[in-house]
């Protein structure tokens, strides 16, 4: 009997630290979109505080930025995607992928604009 009970507490051990590295991942994922978003931001920022000379490298500057967020976004879907891959999180409740492209599709979209709006926007 005493043998049930700690198999019983090791399996619900085995299930809190999945839940626990499925926390992590929606953080994980959190923080690349956010660093993305901080890049992108950036990008348009540094473009508009170099007023004092719009020239070829204030733009490419910023560009560079915005690109860096656009993979920034790329990587989150891809760790997140791979992470929830794991056989251990098969049975629990995660964000539906087609969500995390979605938002992904989203902000490499509004990357996109950005870089429109830095390029042909005096």
């Amino acid at each position: 009997m005493e043998e049930t009970g700690e198999q019983g507490l090791s399996e619900q051990r085995t299930d809190l630290a999945y839940q626990r590295t499925l926390l992590a991942n929606e953080r994980t994922f959190s923080a690349w979109v956010r660093t993305g978003l901080a890049s992108v931001v950036a990008g348009l920022a540094v473009e508009q505080l170099l007023v004092v000379q719009k020239s070829w490298m204030s733009r490419t500057l910023g560009a560079i930025f915005i690109l860096m967020g656009a993979v920034f976004f790329l990587i989150a879907s891809w760790r997140y995607c791979r992470e929830c891959g794991h056989p251990g999180l098969k049975g629990m409740q995660i964000t539906p992928l087609w969500v995390v492209r979605l938002v992904t599709i989203v902000l490499l979209i509004s990357a996109v604009l950005s870089l429109g709006l830095l390029f042909f926007l005096p």
